[in-house]
């Protein structure tokens, strides 16, 4: 059926020592935490203040159950046998790419790769926008193009309608953004020799490193692609992304093809194929890029959307008591989905720290001198060993500022858990948004919390002066509760001025800008072409190289720029000037 070449590896390059270390780590984490959270429920409640009592000791239970989670998904990230390159295969191919309004400068470059992939397949253009100029594009690169009647379903419809059409054993799925590498079909449909493989999933990589979601050398979502999804594979519980998988047509058709029911199409069905007894891969190798959001709005939308169908999920076909998945899986989804409540649980330290500066009550009877060091030895012992077995890919810091900008989805999804309502599907946007790079506004909730817990810290101080706060015995309490509250006013500030900052303002341009310079001639004289993208560039005058009699072209005319790709090759970039200033036009 296959054909293949040698083997290669796509480890994660994790040595045993750091492994075990990590492991070693966790297990102190764990045995620290047991007994620390059954002393804190059995001899540390403060009976006149159960209200604040319970729900702080709830938070706690449910950051020892998180970290026994994150530990149990990532134990091991290297269990999975990679399989041969496949140069040629029996196997029929059909690279799907459903497509709603996106611009021709994000979707034509997806188009034209996908064609060119090996080995033969075809690729599909899947147009719930119905648009002209993309029937043309896909038929003038070689593509097949498919739009429908409604767009019920949105994409979950786009691609059932797909399969109702086109006859194929596999069917690799890309979203409009994501571009795939030459070696997207042969790395990974060497996994499909096993019948009982339903999916082959890759990590999302994203080549626009100054969005929204990139904090430094920080990527929020590096460490679910990088390190929590190859660890799913021991328990076989990785689950598609929705882009930048490989799907036998025969396990979708076998579970009424993509999940219609949530906003969440790709988890939704790889729930309903391990129930049904397919199994899942993830391979630990970049095969496409795309665009992450690039602004807080665009990631605000999409975390909403992520968030609403977890919980309809949970609502309607819940993991944990469902039945047909093992108990390694039901633990599997149990870490995926409790995800969605770490935001509910910053925010309820916050709320907690709030109302024990408020009222001079404290949640712990216990004396500070005994509480501190076993829950600070907790929590370092947990910090250290997420920070090793995540492999490089967690930063306290950079969590907590994206734990603060995922609580309005957080909030959201928990709503619809416990409130049955439907959803619209909202495409993220990407490129192009209006005629000016505009900041987006602060987050209601951020800037409500921000005032709420400065008024708190206000409150402690002004009523310290008039008399002493709460009980001799809580005011060590009360000053843990007020450091709380200013770290949580001092993160939620930066995570306002983040949010809001002209670096991730919306787009002027269509498509992505590259931090590059390309040398450009403009007739006989030598510019240089700064920050392009697939729609434009920057050309700076001050590199006239060498100095001669130039005229600056006029806004709105056209020009030709010609650029050097090879030893003796140029192409003509035909274009409109935008704008012109002092020292560049645009």
């Amino acid at each position: 059926m296959l054909q293949g070449s040698a083997e290669r590896s796509t480890t994660t390059g994790f040595s045993v020592r750091r492994r075990n270390l990590g492991r070693l780590l966790a297990l102190i984490g764990l045995a620290i935490g047991i007994p620390y959270i059954t002393w804190r429920a059995m001899a540390t409640l403060t009976p006149d203040a159960l209200w604040l009592a319970i729900p702080f000791l709830v938070l706690e239970v449910y950051g020892l159950m998180s970290f026994a989670l994150f530990v149990f998904s990532v134990w091991d990230t290297d269990s999975t046998v990679v399989p041969d390159v496949v140069e040629e295969t029996d196997y029929s191919i059909a690279v799907l790419i459903p497509t709603y309004n996106e611009p021709a400068e994000i979707l034509l470059p997806t188009v034209a790769a996908s064609v060119r992939l090996a080995p033969n397949h075809e690729t599909w253009v899947l147009d719930d926008g119905d648009r002209t100029w993309v029937r043309e594009m896909a038929e003038e690169l070689g593509a097949h193009y498919l739009a429908r009647d409604d767009n019920s379903h949105a994409k979950a419809g786009n691609l059932n309608n797909a399969l109702g059409v086109i006859d194929v054993d596999l069917v690799a799925i890309l979203d409009a953004d994501h571009v795939p590498d030459a070696g997207f079909l042969t790395n990974t449909i060497g996994y499909f020799e096993d019948e009982n493989l339903a999916l082959v999933q890759t990590p999302q990589s994203f080549y626009n490193r100054d969005s929204f979601e990139n904090f430094g050398s920080y990527h929020e979502e590096s460490m679910f692609y990088r390190v929590i999804q190859p660890g799913k594979n021991r328990w076989d519980a990785a689950f598609w992304c929705g882009t930048s998988a490989v799907l036998r047509a025969e396990a979708l058709a076998s579970v009424g093809g993509v999940a219609v029911d949530s906003l969440t199409e790709d988890l939704h069905t790889t729930l309903k194929l391990h129930r049904a007894g397919w199994r899942t891969v993830f391979h630990n190798e970049v095969l496409a890029v795309g665009l992450a959001p690039s602004s807080y709005t665009e990631y605000a939308i999409q975390r909403q959307r992520w968030g609403a169908g977890a919980m309809q999920i949970l609502r309607l076909d819940n993991p944990i008591l469902k039945r047909g998945l093992t108990m390694r899986q039901r633990i599997a989804y149990a870490a995926t989905f409790s995800g969605w409540f770490e935001g509910v649980r910053t925010l309820g330290y916050l709320l907690v720290a709030l109302a024990v500066v408020i009222s001079g009550q404290g949640p712990v009877r216990a004396e500070l001198s005994v509480l501190l060091p076993v829950y600070l030895s907790l929590q370092l012992a947990q910090h250290l060993a997420m920070r090793v077995l995540a492999q490089g890919h967690h930063r306290l810091g950079a969590g907590l500022l994206f734990e603060l900008y995922r609580l309005p989805a957080s909030l959201s999804a928990l709503g619809r858990l416990f409130v049955p309502c439907g959803g619209t599907f909202r495409v993220t946007p990407k490129g192009r948004m209006g005629d000016e790079r505009t900041p987006d506004a602060a987050p209601r909730l951020l800037m409500l919390l921000t005032l709420t817990t400065f008024g708190g810290c206000l409150w402690f101080l002004v009523d310290s002066m008039r008399q002493p706060v709460g009980q001799e015995a809580n005011l060590a309490i009360v000053g843990v509760a007020v450091i709380a509250l200013w770290c949580h006013f001092f993160a939620m500030l930066g995570a306002m001025y983040r949010a809001t900052s002209t670096k991730f303002a919306s787009e002027r341009r269509g498509a992505k800008r590259f931090s590059t310079t390309l040398p450009v001639a403009y007739g006989s004289v030598d510019l240089a072409l700064v920050s392009p993208s697939l729609t434009g560039g920057i050309v700076d005058l001050q590199s006239l190289l060498p100095q001669r009699p130039f005229v600056v072209p006029a806004a709105d005319s056209m020009i030709d720029l010609t650029v050097s790709v090879g030893d003796n090759d140029t192409v003509v970039l035909a274009g409109e000037v935008v704008a012109v200033g002092n020292e560049t036009f645009t």
